[in-house]
């Protein structure tokens, strides 16, 4: 019986050996290709490539849509329209205000001209040419009035034509009065309020274009807005809106993803960073290109640890092994990658 037990283990011990041994060498495994370099440092890592999220800076209507998932496009190129109708006509509206806005600015400019005139004359008093003509205006008004009153008087005509003469008479009479004493202090007082209200004026009708002005220019970059463009060079690998759909500010859109420079980000155990420097030539062997060999550069080597990849034991000195980030750009690649392909970094000795 116990012959036969002893039969049976050995079979199945051959069945086991002869199924894992078979296995090991018909799959090529990250672990055998590391191994196979037994004294390089090789790490196995993935492809690495910038996304770049596309949002929406206002809110609107999705009007067109000219990208697919998968397409390739360049900076500048035009992704997304929306609707910017609203806006196009908000933008008619506030350079109608600015329009008007002027035409104030310009009567508010001339009020505050002539009212600086009217104060200069107070102050300075008339030209001797003003008081002659005064004085001119005053004969004319009164030998008027003379002739009218014998009119009157002889019945020829109504008393409110000699009223109109004596009120001309009367206004004359102080012009040319004014013109040879000069303004009173309080015509000076209140030509002076009369030139700082038209400055006020003049200031309120500025500020208001101002204010247009900037509306004006918010809405200009509302519209330029409206129009998405791609940031860089790239390929759309998420598309998340359709024509006709609302979106609001913030929203993405899409993605766009930077697959002109790829790198890999290696994390790199502080025992093994001895073998790493910066600029440093790396070999780099991609599973989806298997006979191929790539070439790469160390252009980063984190500060500060990103975590640790063992923690203190009895086999390791009682300290935690801690892991740094390491970034190695591709040169020269000339081969389509995809972002979270499997890469192998050989540091070398």
């Amino acid at each position: 019986m116990k012959i036969r037990n002893a039969v049976v283990f050995i079979v199945l011990a051959i069945l086991i050996n002869g199924f894992t041994g078979c296995t090991s060498k018909s799959t090529l495994t990250g672990d055998k290709l590391v191994k196979e370099s037994k004294e390089n440092l090789t790490i196995q890592s993935n492809v690495d490539m910038t996304d770049t999220n596309i949002n929406t800076q206002i809110p609107g209507e999705i009007k067109e849509v000219k990208v697919k998932e998968g397409d390739t496009v360049k900076k500048g190129d035009v992704l997304f329209i929306i609707n910017s109708d609203t806006l196009g006509a908000k933008q008619t509206q506030v350079k109608a205000q600015i329009e008007a806005g002027n035409g104030q600015l310009n009567a508010a400019k001339a009020a505050r001209d002539a009212a600086s005139a009217k104060l200069e004359l107070a102050q300075n008093g008339a030209r001797p040419e003003e008081i002659d003509q005064a004085k001119a205006g005053y004969d004319l008004s009164k030998v008027t009035y003379d002739r009218l009153k014998v009119l009157y008087d002889e019945k020829s005509i109504p008393k409110s034509d000699l009223d109109n003469a004596e009120t001309q008479l009367k206004l004359a009479s102080d012009k040319y009065d004014i013109a040879q004493k000069g303004a009173r202090p309080e015509d000076i007082k209140a030509a002076q309020a009369l030139v700082e209200q038209a400055n006020g004026s003049v200031q309120a009708v500025e500020g208001q274009i101002k204010q247009a002005e900037g509306a004006l220019k918010e809405v200009n970059v509302n519209i330029n807005n409206a129009t998405v463009v791609a940031p860089e060079d790239g390929v759309i690998t998420q598309l998340n809106v359709e024509v006709g759909e609302l979106v609001s500010t913030g929203m993405q859109l899409a993605v766009v993803t930077k697959t002109n420079e790829p790198s890999i980000l290696c994390n790199v155990k502080e025992t093994d960073l001895s073998k790493v420097d910066l600029n440093q030539e790396v070999s780099v062997k991609i599973p989806a290109y298997k006979d191929e060999e790539f070439k790469g550069k160390v252009v980063k080597i984190n500060k500060n640890a990103d975590f640790a990849v063992k923690r203190a034991t009895n086999d390791n000195g009682e300290f935690d092994i801690l892991s740094y980030g390491v970034k190695i750009e591709l040169e020269d690649m000339n081969k389509p990658l995809r972002a979270g392909m499997t890469a192998f970094v050989d540091f070398g000795k």
